[in-house]
């Protein structure tokens, strides 16, 4: 079973999970399965857990477009499940059972290894599963944080080529995300400004790391990225959880993603990337200062000694270049 464990000396709990190290990598860079023996693909989902969420082709009663599966090799134990917390814990090094949920978004019945790939009303599909299950998974008040990732390349930590992403739902706020929700609640009660709109209201009027501003999103490089080529999709609208986010919104969504994920291989092609899906945790009154945003995170270069140590980053890349790079290339488009 996975733990957390909490730092003595900060106060963050990390997850323990040692029984992912016994995942399988069929990545290219390991040698790729044949899509017959791809647990993924269509035709084999016998190899799978059941499924907990099922999106079907508009134009099929049988075939499915997405399936959402419980993870095999989970960082957590599902939430609710009965079990003998036998982890031993002291005052000063403290520890519990990590519980939550841990699935996996199949995002598409063939063997497909790029989301770029994807047709946009295959995105739509997509959108919907992690809106769907995030909603699902938030309903559990044992849940305190809920988030989607991607990681498309090995590079970025893919283990399977089949594309997929991935939700995580923890008992835990991160650390990373309880900053950014005390430092939204402390702009509005000074100023009682969302901080993300205003944000979003400076970077439009100085227009030099938006790529594009399209119907209900805009599409940017954050002035502080932390990786060269970062860009990340925001709501033009002030709203906290992408689970609120309707039908009709879904399909501009997947457009933009689509070009956003076209333009980073045009500008560096076959480039590994993370992708995360931030939403406002549940029940915490402090979300009506959040804003939900998509980020794609390109894997160019690697995390070296500075940033282990001290969790800073170096960014060898001015997001008003690589703005300046995907503008050019949508705008073609």
């Amino acid at each position: 079973m996975a733990e957390l464990r909490k730092d003595p000396i900060l106060g963050d709990w990390v997850i323990l999970a040692p029984e992912r190290a016994t995942r399988p990598f069929d990545h290219k860079q390991h040698g790729a399965a044949a899509p017959n023996l791809c647990p993924f693909c269509q035709g084999n989902e016998a190899s799978t857990p059941n499924a907990v969420l099922t999106i079907l082709r508009e134009d099929s009663l049988d075939d499915w477009a997405v399936r959402v599966i419980p993870n095999r090799y989970p960082a957590v134990s599902v939430a609710g499940c009965s079990f003998v917390n036998g982890l031993s814990t002291s005052e000063f090094f403290e520890r519990d059972a990590a519980v939550g949920y841990h699935e996996v978004i199949v995002e598409s019945p063939s063997h497909e290894s790029a989301m770029r790939d994807l047709s946009q009303n295959q995105l739509v599909h997509v959108l919907r599963a992690w809106r769907d299950r995030l909603a699902a998974v938030s309903a559990d008040e044992s849940i305190a944080h809920t988030m989607i990732f991607k990681n498309e390349g090995a590079a970025a930590g893919a283990s399977l080529e089949h594309v997929h992403s991935q939700l995580l739902a923890t008992s835990f706020i991160p650390p990373r995300i309880e900053a950014e929700l005390a430092a939204g609640q402390r702009h509005f009660e000074q100023t009682r400004v969302n901080v993300w709109a205003e944000m979003l209201h400076r970077e439009l009027a100085e227009d030099t790391r938006i790529v594009t501003a399209t119907g209900p999103y805009i599409l940017l490089c954050p002035f502080a990225s932390r990786f060269p080529g970062q860009m990340c999709i925001f709501p033009q609208a002030s709203v906290a959880g992408f689970e609120s986010t309707s039908d009709a919104d879904l399909q501009p969504l997947a457009e933009l993603l689509k070009n956003a994920l076209r333009s980073l291989d045009e500008v560096s092609p076959d480039a590994a990337f993370n992708l995360e899906l931030h939403t406002a945790p549940p029940r915490d009154i402090r979300s009506a200062s959040y804003l939900w945003r998509l980020a794609i995170t390109p894997r160019l270069t690697g995390i070296a000694g500075f940033e282990v140590a001290t969790e800073s980053w170096i960014n060898i890349a001015a997001p008003e270049d690589s703005a300046n790079r995907y503008r050019r290339i949508i705008g073609s488009c």
